[in-house]
């Protein structure tokens, strides 16, 4: 049984898309003779924006080390005015549309003094933890997973030290990420962070991500004699989860339902826009009502947006659920609606949760790059359909095809994408680097 360490900022009892991908490879891992021990932070001290019980009952079963850790989000929390700590922990800057000046300094200090981000007080706990169990036990990798991307300095500190074999993992894209242009970074900060993440990747035994275009863009960052140390494993589903839940909905309602988070970079104006043009048309469901339900954080100009038009659909807010309840929406739905960043690297975005949409087998509706790997995605399991937003008349087109019972999905094999075969290349990935 090989040993590997995985050092994660994000395990249960934290909820949200970050815990999922390797809170289920760990779950896995065993059944191929892999031994997963996993470095996080206490629970009572860590800076969590969700909790989700649901998820804890299995950590147990895996041999879970937890430290100390040192954040400013409790600072960050009393200079802007919220009133706790849970509060006052961005999600994409989902809350803040209209950020005020406080908020704008807050975004300053963070993006300039917290270089990769401001989770890095947690580093020296963990490093510390990790010496002592590299020195007491034979260790065959070390595993460092990013968001917070600082997670990966505590890997390139082992390797120096240690030499130890290190996997370094890309959930998100790193200075590329949407959210650094909101932090108001100075040249010479984003030079910093640069340089950061090109010794991760020259340092790293191997380069894991989300995707082929994440994996792509990363290796990019290196010549091509270096190709082969870049790979990709989608985060898949839990095929588990979906054979103990099946559709519960009201059918009086024709449910188009969003998860996860929904901030003013993911705009959804073409889909209203869409609505609206089919409202005027009289081709909305005839037979239903049509319900709006966003499941998560979602941008108060956004919930605007669609609170202006309420008169054709009814509107469904509901903060935040556990990874069983957000299963269960899915299940739910007759629509599952998908809204991908608006960034330069929008090609590569592939959201956590769009792989869980594949898996309900409801027809999914994607706003986004038409072209990138959330759309071949699609296209390969003929679920559903990514749109260029500005192609309103296309979109109108998709929701009439929907509405008709016109689009359906075909009970296509998506085995390749459940956890415990994710797991099982994982496993695999894992015997090649240690050789």
């Amino acid at each position: 049984m090989k040993k590997i360490l995985i050092i994660t900022y994000y395990w249960p009892p934290s909820g949200g898309s970050g815990v999922q991908r390797w809170y289920y490879f760990s779950q896995y891992l065993p059944n191929y003779k892999v031994e997963p021990i996993i470095i996080t932070v206490k629970e009572d001290q860590a800076s969590y924006k969700f909790l989700d019980s649901s998820l804890v009952n299995a950590v147990g079963k895996i041999r879970t080390e937890r430290t100390d850790t040192l954040e400013p989000f409790g600072l960050y929390a009393k200079f802007t005015g919220k009133k706790s700590l849970k509060e006052s922990i961005p999600q994409g800057f989902a809350g803040e549309s209209n950020p005020s000046l406080l908020q704008k300094i807050s975004r300053a200090i963070r993006g300039n003094l917290f270089i990769p981000d401001a989770r890095i007080g947690w580093n020296s706990y963990a490093y510390k933890r990790v010496v002592e169990i590299i020195k007491s036990e034979k260790i065959d990798l070390i595993i460092t997973t990013g968001p917070p991307h600082s997670t990966h300095l505590i890997g390139l500190k082992l390797k120096k030290k240690f030499g130890v074999k290190w996997l370094a993992d890309f959930r998100d894209p790193w200075t590329e990420v949407y959210y650094n242009k909101l932090m108001y970074r100075t040249a010479s900060a984003d030079a910093k962070d640069k340089n950061l993440e090109l010794k991760v990747i020259v340092n790293a035994d191997h380069v894991l991500t989300v995707g082929p275009g994440m994996q792509k863009l990363l290796a990019s960052k290196l010549s091509t004699d270096f190709a082969s140390k870049f790979s990709f494993i989608y985060n898949g589903y839990d095929a588990e989860k979906f054979q103990n839940l099946s559709s519960n909905k009201d059918e009086s309602y024709f449910l188009i339902c969003h998860l996860g988070v929904l901030s003013d970079n993911q705009p959804v104006s073409s889909l209203i826009e869409a609505l609206v043009n089919l409202n005027e048309k009289k081709q909305l469901p005839a037979d239903r009502k049509l319900k709006i339900r966003l499941v998560g954080k979602v941008s108060p100009n956004i919930v605007n947006e669609f609170k202006k038009h309420a008169s054709i659909y009814e509107l469904d807010l509901i903060e935040y659920v556990s990874h069983t309840e957000a299963i269960q929406f899915m299940l739910n739905a007759d629509l599952l609606l998908n809204s991908l960043a608006e960034t330069d690297q929008s090609a590569l975005l592939i959201s956590g949760k769009l792989m869980e949409y594949i898996a309900a087998k409801k027809p999914v509706l994607c706003l986004g790059n038409e072209s990138g790997d959330a759309a071949a995605l699609l296209n390969s399991t003929g679920v559903g359909k990514v749109i260029d937003r500005k192609n309103v008349n296309v979109i109108e087109d998709f929701l009439k095809s929907i509405f008709a019972y016109e689009f359906i999905v075909p009970n296509a094999d998506i085995n390749q994408y459940s956890r415990k075969e994710t797991a099982k290349q994982l496993a695999a990935l894992i015997n090649q680097i240690e050789k």
